[in-house]
């Protein structure tokens, strides 16, 4: 099991990896074109509500789709699952279809409501890219559970390969359409969801998926995923909430705060959607599998293996993101309108949000644990708590650190929500955690702070020695980065942690196998 888990995630990690590095080229244009001004937080405005319903609706529905559409392909049912799932994506398409035209026709009211301090000129820009980009919700929607089935069959390429098309449709909207301003960049994002769409659906053929024009509502499976559905969406929706909150408060602060927070947490998030979310899309439908089975050790074997795999990741890169975040921020962003006081704003705020990398990485696998088992309430409990703690000391840490202090309520509240649910989950299934475990996660923080002092030594040493300018950074960047993972790696085996012990038994079986087909 973990040796499949590992070799699909090995592929999918790829795949983000690639997916990023178009991410964060839509980000450097994106920045280049439009810097951190009005017009950007006008865009990011508009855009909050779109993705906050894409960003939950997503996710909610491939939780619903991939544990109801495993009992079908389990059973050898592949009629009833098509029928199923053919339902799932027709009932979602005239959903989000109404939905998305009440977002056109109540755009203001949405904008105020979101951002309620925008000055009125940034404010009616806001308006007009919401009615433009409000139909991308649709889209999504109906993506995502085909995502869903896709992954029900263990097909995880499609997925992983959707939001890279999406970054490159908007990359060529700025590249061709910037000069005409803000709306090009809201039309080439509703585009780009066109193109995320397509992407998922062509393998769908390929795997014996029938399509049948259908709406059985009064389906079994369908009526449980209605009563499902509230929570899930509740659940999930805390990280976006904490960014909904983030822009309310932020809506009132100096010009490009809004923006400052977003680019940071596009940062931030770097590790998690490139390692963390590929680990976590992999190890779901073995978690419905397990729970399906009713085996509840292998089920808290395998949240183990998750948790390892991700914190093993996530620690050392939210310590690295602190250490470098103002010569990451400079290389990634600091061009054409993108001005030295924007790259100073938002490191001060990765700063801030990378103390919580960590929690949300690990929230990823345990939620989906929760969601596997059928517990989609016990999340919506703890989810409102963390929202609570973040409201609170948004207010508390607004005054002391500016933007900074939104930041880190988001990450304080993610710390709480995650280990609220780690309680309550290990109750349910005692093998999770253990000595063991958390003695592994010491290791892979005391490696992470000793390579963080490395790389802190090792920049500042080499700012003596490259050439000034964006070459000689990205040459100090490339050399501290990969130092500091040599370093990294090495004391993870000097330490013996766990999961990176596993991980070169595995290398050495896999170069054994092929050394002996060579031979042959």
């Amino acid at each position: 099991m973990v040796a499949g888990i590992a070799r699909t995630t090995g592929v999918v990690v790829i795949i983000n990896l690639i997916v990023k590095l178009f991410g964060f080229l839509r980000e450097a244009f994106i920045a280049h074109g439009f810097g951190a001004s009005a017009t950007t937080d006008a865009y990011l405005v508009a855009y909050t509500l779109p993705y906050f319903l894409q960003a939950i609706l997503g996710f909610a529905l491939i939780t619903l789709v991939v544990p109801v559409l495993t009992k079908y392909w389990a059973a050898g049912d592949n009629e009833g699952g098509n029928r199923l799932a053919s339902s799932l994506i027709n009932l979602t398409l005239i959903f989000l279809a109404v939905l998305s035209v009440l977002g056109i026709v109540f755009a203001r009211g949405l904008v105020f409501i979101t951002a309620p301090n925008l000055p009125a000129e940034t404010a009616e820009v806001a308006v007009r890219l919401t009615r433009i980009m409000f139909p991308s919700v649709m889209l999504m929607g109906v993506a995502m559970v085909v995502n869903g089935i896709n992954n029900s069959c263990h097909r995880f390429i499609a997925g992983a390969s959707a939001p890279g098309v999406s970054n490159l449709i908007i990359i060529l909207g700025v590249i061709f359409f910037a000069s005409f301003g803000i709306d090009s960049l809201a039309w080439a994002t509703l585009i780009s969801f066109v193109g995320f769409l397509i992407v998922q659906i062509l393998p769908l053929r390929k795997q014996g998926f029938k399509y049948y024009k259908i709406c059985d509502y009064r389906h079994p499976a369908i009526r449980k995923a209605l009563k499902d559905i509230l929570p899930i969406v509740i659940g999930v929706a805390v990280n976006q909430i904490y960014f909904a909150i983030n822009r309310i408060f932020a809506s009132g602060m100096s010009e490009g705060s809004i923006s400052a927070l977003n680019y940071a947490s596009k940062l931030m998030n770097l590790p998690v959607g490139i390692f963390v979310a590929a680990i976590a899309a992999v190890i779901y439908p073995v978690l419905a599998e397990n729970a399906l089975e009713n085996n509840k050790t292998s089920l808290a074997l395998t949240i183990n293996k998750g948790l390892g795999m991700v914190s093993i990741i996530a620690i050392p890169s939210a310590v690295g993101l602190m250490v470098l975040r103002t010569p990451i921020v400079v290389l990634v962003f600091e061009r054409g309108a993108f001005t030295s006081y924007a790259t100073q704003i938002t490191a001060y705020a990765l700063l801030f949000c990378c103390i919580g990398l960590v929690a949300v990485a690990a929230n990823m696998v345990i939620t989906r644990a929760y969601y596997a088992t059928g517990d989609v309430r016990t999340p919506v409990w703890m989810g409102l708590i963390s929202i609570a703690i973040n409201v609170i000391f948004s207010f508390i840490l607004l005054g002391p650190l500016a933007h900074g202090g939104l930041a880190l309520a988001n990450s304080l509240a993610a710390l709480v929500n995650t280990i609220l649910l780690f309680f309550f989950l290990q109750r349910k299934f005692p093998a999770l955690g253990g000595r063991g475990f958390f003695i592994s996660l010491g290791k892979m923080l005391a490696a992470s702070i000793i390579m963080g002092l490395v790389v802190w030594g090792l920049y500042k040493l080499l700012l003596s020695f490259v050439p000034v300018g964006t070459f000689g950074l990205a040459l100090n960047v490339i050399i501290t980065i990969g130092v500091g993972g040599v370093v990294y790696l090495l004391l993870c085996a000097l330490f013996k942690v766990d999961e990176f012990v596993a991980f070169m038994l595995f290398f050495q079986r896999k170069l054994k196998r092929l050394d002996k087909s060579a031979n042959n």
